[in-house]
């Protein structure tokens, strides 16, 4: 019984050792090095090495020359492209006998290894294909914490420019990749950078000279606010403290409280002094001192500013000073009137979802939980791309709702620019917050910002020298189901014959976005995203540019926590509905990573999945 027990430790520890060297000679191939010197076969053997010990119970040492219980041989051939790698090592016997006499000498150590000619050989093959590969990545404040530390989810200013921070290591992973394949004509990258919405570039220049920027999203909105103009507002106070109080004192509560009452009819004045009064304190407060003008008759002088009689501002409710009155979305042009009266109500309730704290189940986003049709979303992806995309002209400023009722959304590039940080962040009053960030805006850049597909035969090559020359600084919330849906206008209008999608994040969703994102994956709007895109009827009526071959989506998380998985269970746990719903419980598109290199192998894993497979050792000469 002793023996049969052994010899059956002896092949369960022999399959296992299989198995890792399989899935270790996948990873080699991947890297593809050729053992063309001494530190490539190091490497090679290392990364067998971790994969083998990831699999067996007695972990070996890295050091496998001083290493008398392991070793480990790996081949390459040049002539059939093909890795082998040959593994043994000395295990324990599961049982012993005090009575050597009676039944041998049962324990002893036993040699395990690889049966060499049947496991641990992957040939390499060459790809032709066309790949089309957006990096969805996650650009929020806690993008700024160490990748050791699961706890922080927040911005956190100390960790600096460190290499441990996880938008560091990722930025260095990404360029990486691209540069691996740049040469590679067949496969092109695109960059989703996201917090809450997609920062988008203008190609405008701000009032001080230097760059502007929008915000993206893509959702069908509610019938009641489809028609807002998002544009216009984004630059707009509305004066909800004062509406706030109003409400609050007519006993008036509830749900859309605030978006059928008459502000106009009521406080006619109200509402244009606030209009017009904050639009003057942007160009005295930031745009003055950006570009030298520390009083109000620079302005005048310099033609962006109008000094108003004094009749004109007590009888119409309006500022000293009128700036900007050329600007078509200045806010008291006859021609913006209607659009004033018709959604003024709209916005203070928007607006109300998104700061009064009223709605758990609602975030720093117009897109909510209140606001979105899910359904309608989904069933026009493809065809409502056009319609279903918002942008707007982001006003640069430090985040509050002086200068804009949507300041939560898209402020990774305001930390990226010194716009926001750790000072402006800290000083006690609005003015000095704006004295300080207006230092930033004559210089101002719009990155990070969304790099869709091109068919500049440079292109990888420019987003790899906009990668690597980008000063990125994360910032804001998180919503990672806003960037999902915002890539999809990008993967539509790609030409590759296979659609790859990585979502690279913490995985901590904002309260409010977690819900909106989980009533998304519940109706299977990854489902509808894959088919959408390999769909010849949405090629035929132009919603694509191509049907695909293949589209897939990957979900790589940058939590510790997130490693070492094995069940179901754990993984919806870790995961969530990525796991269960958009992932169907495969787990082969959920990820773990913890480092610059776990993120680079994986995804080096990932895009060169298809690119080997294995062979029998005496069959690799077909």
């Amino acid at each position: 019984m002793l023996v049969s027990i052994n010899h059956t430790q002896t092949m369960r520890d022999r399959a296992r050792i299989s198995e890792a060297t399989n899935e270790a000679s996948l990873a080699i191939i991947a890297l593809n090095n050729e053992n063309a010197d001494k530190t490539a076969i190091e490497q090679n053997r290392k990364m067998a090495l971790n994969y083998i010990n990831y699999f067996v119970y007695q972990k070996i040492s890295d050091d496998l020359v001083e290493d008398a219980d392991a070793s480990i041989n790996i081949e390459y051939n040049k002539n059939t492209k093909v890795y082998s790698i040959a593994y043994k090592q000395k295990v324990d016997s599961l049982t012993s006998s005090k009575d050597k006499g009676k039944v041998g000498e049962l324990n002893q150590s036993m040699i395990v290894s690889n049966k060499t000619e049947s496991y641990g050989n992957t040939k390499k093959f060459d790809r032709y294909d066309s790949f089309d590969i957006a990096f969805i990545s996650d650009f929020s404040g806690s993008a700024t914490c160490k990748y050791n530390d699961p706890n922080c989810n927040d911005y956190s200013p100390q960790n600096g420019n460190s290499d441990q921070q996880r938008l560091q290591y990722m930025k260095k992973a990404i360029a990486d990749i691209i540069k691996k394949f740049q040469r590679s004509p067949e496969i092109k990258f695109a960059l989703v950078p996201y917090d809450i919405g997609v920062p988008v570039q203008q190609n405008t220049k701000n009032l001080a000279g230097g760059e502007s920027y929008g915000c993206s999203v893509m959702y069908k909105l509610n019938s009641t606010y489809d028609k807002v103009d998002y544009n216009f507002w984004a630059n707009k106070n509305i004066a909800y403290a004062r509406w706030s109080n109003l409400m609050e004192n007519e006993g008036k509560k509830g749900d859309k409280v605030y978006l059928e009452y008459d502000y106009l009819g009521k406080y006619a004045n109200t509402v244009t002094y606030y209009l017009d009064y904050f639009n003057y304190r942007y160009y005295s407060q930031i745009i003055g001192p950006a570009k030298g003008w520390n009083n109000d008759n620079a302005l005048e002088s310099n033609g962006l500013c109008r000094n108003r009689h004094q009749a004109e501002m007590l009888n119409m409710g309006r500022a000293r000073y009128a700036c900007g009155e050329n600007n078509p979305d200045y806010p008291l042009r006859d021609e913006n009137k209607k659009t004033i009266e018709s959604q003024y109500g709209k916005v203070v309730q928007l607006y109300d979802y998104m700061f009064s704290g009223n709605y758990p189940d609602v975030h720093y986003s117009f897109a909510n939980t209140r606001t979105v049709n899910v359904d309608g979303t989904i069933k026009e992806l493809f065809s409502g791309i056009n319609s279903n995309t918002i942008t707007f002209n982001r006003p640069i400023s430090p985040t509050t709702s002086d200068f804009s009722p949507f300041f939560g959304m898209c402020q990774s590039p305001l930390y990226s620019n010194n716009i926001m940080n750790e000072t402006v962040i800290n000083l006690p009053t609005n003015h000095r917050r704006y004295l300080e960030a207006s230092k930033h805006i004559g210089t101002f850049k719009a990155s990070p910002h969304l790099v869709p597909f091109s068919k500049n035969g440079n292109h990888n090559s420019d987003l790899l020298n906009y990668i690597q020359n980008g000063n990125w600084q994360p910032g804001g919330g998180t919503d990672t189901i806003t960037a999902l849906l915002r890539t999809v206008p990008v993967m539509a209008n790609g030409s590759a014959n296979n659609k790859m999608m990585i979502i690279i994040t913490d995985g901590k969703d904002d309260a409010g976005a977690d819900i909106l994102r989980d009533n998304f994956l519940d109706k299977g709007v990854c489902q509808a995203i894959t088919t959408g895109l390999t769909s010849a009827d949405n090629k035929n009526k132009g919603y694509i540019e191509k049907a695909a071959n293949t589209a897939t989506i990957h979900y790589i998380k940058l939590d510790p926590n997130a490693a070492n998985l094995t069940t179901d269970e754990q993984y919806k746990e870790v995961y969530g509905k990525w796991f269960t719903n958009c992932m169907n419980g495969n787990k082969e598109y959920l990820h773990e990573a913890q480092d610059y290199q776990s993120l680079f192998d994986t995804m080096i894993k990932i895009i060169q999945t298809e690119t080997g497979s294995f062979v029998n050792k005496d069959e690799s000469n077909q």
